[in-house]
């Protein structure tokens, strides 16, 4: 029972101390990485373009396509 005990309490320690070391070492990413050219200005229209709806194509399934010999 006190090796079982020691184990724990030395788990705790490691731990603690890992979890104090990692804090102070860590950086937030807008210090670690300032680069401009990686943020998006206006999401809305410079991803996809202006007339994108996200709905599928009019027509028919690409299966239905295929049966009636039809190119998608």
């Amino acid at each position: 029972m006190p090796v079982i005990l020691a184990s724990i309490l030395i788990a705790v320690v490691v731990a603690g101390g890992a979890g104090a070391v990692l804090t102070t070492m860590q950086q937030p990413v807008y210090e670690t990485q300032p680069m401009a050219g990686v943020r998006v200005g206006d999401p809305g229209s410079n991803l996809v373009g202006p007339n994108w709806s996200g709905q599928p194509p009019r027509g028919g399934s690409r299966q239905e396509a295929q049966a009636d010999g039809r190119r998608q």
